[in-house]
């Protein structure tokens, strides 16, 4: 019999949830700890990228007066403390009791004052917690089980979440089909080259440091053109975007042009690209095996030289300058963020390599939505079913009191110090769906009635109904949503793809633009016409009126007859 978990489907000589448990037993075994501390390191050296020996570490916590903590890890370069609980039920069909999960919330005030573990003859874990300083470090508590999932526990965590209590807490529930998935993830992300060489021109300078080992040297243009043909975009998987193309006057025709016609400068004339790999080791004094790499900074260049051999053999005589950095997982970030100068690259670019994208991009590959897609040359016509980053990420800020004012007025914004806080791990590919689907309904009612006005000389309406409507209407929908009494943990991708599932959110989309609208024009002055009303509706006094009337407004929310999104398709 076949068996499913989360949408990956698996038979008897695949058993998921039993090559899962040969995953955790094999981390148990090395770390001689039982199984539900041995998914805690499991889950953080697989998912979250710590280092196997310092998961293993940090699950040895657990014991005596833990304070609900199974796995404690500091992460002193992202400024986040880790805090899970782990179980490993005996049986596939059996789920985690709540107790599990209530030891985990006992857990935040212990965190936060982490004095109540050396009072309770903890002071391994005291001695750990203090060694920074907590109240500046993003805190991250998750429940990761190999058990069936609990709807119980589900509930809590969507109430958790939404609760003032623990606003500056993320909170995750992983259980057995959704850790599948993300199992399946981690291994489908590394699409790196597997292994192969590359041969410099001469000896290479041998660098060491606390980003870890990386050697620099000159390399024939030729030499990259044979790993570009033999790989094609599978070198660049690492890379920010894909070849931008060749415009007139660009800078990739100038690469063009400089190998083709001045192959013997192009040395001094290109910036170079960076190469980084899990390791590589010398086979002589100039070739090199790397092992899983990828070109993060260097794709233009790589690309443009092929082009350029094409027209002129002495192109491939160009020497490139070539580094192959063996650095920490948690540098590859700012490695390509750095290293991405020759064409302007966004942060927003940069973040498409996170983790936390490709799980969601693979989740929703699952309904045929292309999300987060990599930047190439010609800009694409927008598609209702291709996610764009930038703008599911101001759609997500617009869902949230903390974030709403960036997403209206500081986008930029929410790509550097909002980004964990809209994007935490805790984060479901539904809720960034929900998110990407309101957004259209919402927009295309802002449009309808912006409209309906043009015939008006209404200019304080037209700055309420213009650009920044759509994320203020994101915001009320989803106090909408909030107070529907919608169970938020029952919704799945394949019921929201639904028409059902699209005019239910129609009808919020309708209502939150109708009151954001009669609230806003009665908040704003009308004195100083439209520009007055564009910057009253950028700052923090509108924001607190917004929300004190729509407060008021909630009052008669039977009256609207909104449906609950979880009985959409039941």
């Amino acid at each position: 019999m076949a068996t499913t978990y989360g949408g990956v489907s698996g038979t008897s000589s695949s058993d998921p949830r039993k090559e899962l448990l040969q995953a955790v037993d094999s981390v148990a075994k090395r770390g001689g700890i039982p199984r539900d501390k041995a998914i805690t390191a499991w889950y953080a050296s697989t998912l979250l990228g710590i280092d196997e020996d310092e998961a293993i570490d940090a699950a040895s916590v657990d014991g005596p007066e833990d304070g609900g903590c199974d796995f404690i890890y500091i992460d002193e370069d992202q400024e986040t403390v880790y805090v899970l609980q782990g179980y490993v039920s005996d049986r596939p069909e059996r789920t985690a009791g709540i107790k599990k999960w209530n030891a985990l919330l006992a857990a935040v005030s212990s965190i936060k004052d982490p004095v109540s573990f050396k009072h309770s003859g903890r002071q391994d874990i005291f001695e750990r917690l203090s060694e920074v300083d907590v109240k500046s470090f993003s805190l991250v508590f998750g429940l990761v089980t190999l058990a069936s999932k609990s709807d119980q526990i589900a509930r809590h965590l969507e109430s958790t979440t939404r609760s003032r209590v623990y606003n500056d807490s993320n909170f995750f529930y992983e259980y057995q089909e959704s850790l599948y998935d993300k199992f399946v993830v981690a291994r489908a992300a590394d699409r790196n080259v597997g292994r192969d060489t590359i041969t410099f021109n001469g000896p290479v300078v041998d660098v060491k440091g606390e980003f870890g080992h990386a050697i620099v040297g000159a390399v024939p243009a030729s030499e990259l053109v044979r790993l570009h043909a033999k790989y094609k975009n599978q070198l660049f998987e690492g890379n920010v975007r894909l070849f931008i193309g060749q415009r007139k006057g660009g800078i990739n025709e100038k690469i063009v042009e400089t190998a083709r016609e001045r192959p013997g400068e192009f040395w001094a004339l290109n910036n170079g690209i960076t190469i980084v790999a899990d390791d590589f080791e010398s086979e002589t004094s100039t070739r090199y095996a790397i092992t899983r790499f990828s070109i993060v900074n260097g794709c233009q260049t790589t690309v443009s030289l092929s082009k350029a051999i094409e027209g002129s053999t002495d192109a491939g005589k160009s020497q490139v300058l070539v580094r192959i950095v063996g650095a920490k997982k948690a540098l590859l970030t700012d490695i390509v963020r750095y290293n991405n100068t020759q064409n302007p690259v966004k942060l927003a670019a940069v973040r498409l390599l996170d983790p936390i994208q490709e799980s969601l991009r693979t989740a929703l590959a699952t309904i045929d939505y292309l999300y987060a897609p990599k930047q190439e040359g010609a800009k694409t016509v927008k598609n209702s079913k291709r996610i764009e980053l930038d703008r599911i990420t101001q759609y997500l800020a617009a869902m949230s009191d903390e974030t709403i004012l960036e997403a209206v007025a500081k986008k930029a914004e929410l790509f550097d110090r909002s980004y964990k806080s809209i994007f935490p791990r805790s984060l479901k590919p539904e809720r960034v769906l929900l998110a990407w689907l309101i957004a259209q309904e919402i927009e295309a009612e802002r449009s309808h009635m912006l409209s309906a006005i043009e015939a008006k000389d209404d200019p304080v309406m037209r700055a309420i109904l213009g650009i920044h409507g759509t994320p203020w209407g994101i915001y009320v929908a989803n106090v909408l949503i909030e107070n529907s009494g919608s169970d938020m943990s029952k919704l799945t991708l394949k019921r929201m793809t639904s028409p059902d599932f699209k005019s239910a959110l129609a009808k919020y989309a309708r209502k939150a633009i109708e009151l954001y609208a009669e609230i806003a024009i009665n908040i704003i002055s009308t004195d100083d016409g439209s520009s007055n009303a564009r910057n009253e509706l950028r700052v923090k006094p509108f924001l607190d009126k917004l929300k004190r009337n729509l407060s008021l407004k909630m009052t008669r929310f039977s009256a609207w007859k909104l449906p609950k999104l979880n009985l959409v398709n039941t």
